[in-house]
């Protein structure tokens, strides 16, 4: 998509989702990944996004809703500059992708993804308006077994076996991104257990260490109840929790 520059302004914070950018892939065996579903339909959380330095980025939301007996999994983000939407579309059990939305806003324009997953492909079209002007495409993607939308990665990490040193593998398709849509190993592990002092409280959590291709990234979750996400490092900020209901 072409003069889109807005984009390329707010692309570090809107593209939140894990390894949006990372397309190689490694030799490790992959694998279903949920165990559990600890949440209660309803829930929504509540964060203070942060750079390295504590600065305030924005704030986001990350809530579970219930449509037609499947999962719609939703993020809001908001900062000075845009308002960042998505919405996926999964199978209740399994947490498997059905289809999805993301729209990324700023008095600059507008950025629609629409995702569409047919079987063993997926389907991406993107629509953007700037000063009026509109330009889109089409990008389609393979689904491997044992993969996942990239879009439901915070949610999808409380649902594996929260055991010290449980590691687990499964394919993370980058669709909803601003880049074109990607596909890669990821590995989650267990690193152990970790007191965290967030806005919301100090927390007992399960220490996850997330890793594609060398990308590292780290989330913390609660030990106990329905195991919220307390604090999410992405490398380039911080998810800090302030209330979750």
């Amino acid at each position: 998509m072409k003069g889109l520059h807005w984009l390329v302004a707010v692309a570090a914070v809107a593209s939140l989702s894990a390894f949006a950018g990372c397309t190689v892939d490694e030799e490790v065996a992959t694998e279903d990944v949920v165990t559990s579903l600890p949440w209660t339909v309803g829930e929504e959380a509540s964060y203070s996004i942060v750079n390295r330095d504590g600065e305030a980025l924005g704030r986001g939301v990350l809530s579970i809703e219930e449509e037609d007996g499947r999962l719609r999994l939703v993020q809001e983000y908001q900062s000075a500059e845009f308002k960042d939407r998505t919405i996926l579309l999964v199978e209740s059990q399994t947490l498997k992708p059905v289809s999805g939305e993301r729209v990324i806003s700023s008095d600059k324009g507008e950025l629609n993804i629409n995702v569409r997953y047919l079987g063993d492909t997926v389907e991406v079209e993107r629509v953007a308006t700037e000063n009026g002007k509109r330009d889109g495409r089409i990008d389609r993607l393979s689904v491997p077994d044992h993969a996942y939308d990239t879009a439901s990665s915070l949610f999808l990490w409380r649902t594996i076996r929260l055991q010290e040193e449980h590691q687990a593998t499964y394919f993370n398709l980058a669709t909803a991104v601003i880049a074109k849509p990607q596909r890669n190993r990821l590995t989650v592990r267990v690193a152990g257990r970790e007191t965290v002092e967030v806005p919301a409280g100090s927390f007992q959590t399960w220490r996850l260490e997330i890793r594609s291709s060398g990308v590292r990234q780290t989330a913390w979750y609660g030990t106990s109840g329905s195991h919220p996400l307390v604090k999410y490092d992405n490398g380039e900020m911080l998810f800090l929790l302030e209330s979750v209901k």
